[in-house]
């Protein structure tokens, strides 16, 4: 929905809301609770990441999942903050890649702890998600050149949404206040 003052709503962009969804619960819930449990089943030792075993043995599991929630958050919010002007696709394909490296190593930690004999090595995952990013992002920049979207990102429609909530509350409480002075 568009207004005189071209404020466009988050609703228009639900994609990318639902794919910064799905990168949360992938990427970032998925594969730490997938981590925890295959540390709980098979030691610390299974856990291939120095750093993750490190923070989970120093600071406990608890940091952890903290620690990699908020990476997540600001991993999310880069591309908004730093993007070119009409980067709808670009931004798309930098958040699937997330989606599908969060899904392999979900998967991976499963397979580890419930003792199944691993897919796909551990070392091709990194690479594949690399590989993914790139090729993505510049899939998506390309689209974008060639549709010339006009759609702002998700991060500033909800930023409006918020602001025009803040405002519309603060008028009814300014015309409620007034009714009962």
């Amino acid at each position: 929905m568009k207004y005189e003052d071209n404020y466009q709503s988050f609703w228009l962009t639900r994609i990318q809301g639902l794919l910064c969804l799905l990168v949360l619960l992938t990427w970032g819930f998925g594969d730490a609770l997938t981590a925890l449990y295959m540390i709980e089943q098979k030691g610390i030792m299974a856990e291939g990441n120095a750093l993750v075993r490190y923070i989970i043995s120093y600071q406990g599991a608890s940091s952890f999942l903290l620690l990699k929630i908020s990476f997540t958050l600001m991993i999310l919010y880069v591309p908004f903050i730093i993007k070119p002007k009409n980067a709808y696709w670009l931004i798309n394909g930098y958040l699937i890649s997330f989606i599908a490296g969060g899904s392999m190593a979900m998967l991976l930690n499963m397979q580890a702890a419930l003792d199944i004999p691993l897919s796909i090595l551990p070392q091709h995952v990194i690479m594949i998600y690399i590989s993914s990013v790139l090729i993505l992002t510049n899939i998506g920049e390309l689209m974008d050149k060639l549709t010339h979207p006009n759609v702002r990102s998700y991060f500033d429609c909800v930023l409006n949404d918020a602001i025009h909530l803040l405002i519309y509350l603060d008028l009814v409480d300014l015309k409620g206040g007034a009714r009962h002075a």
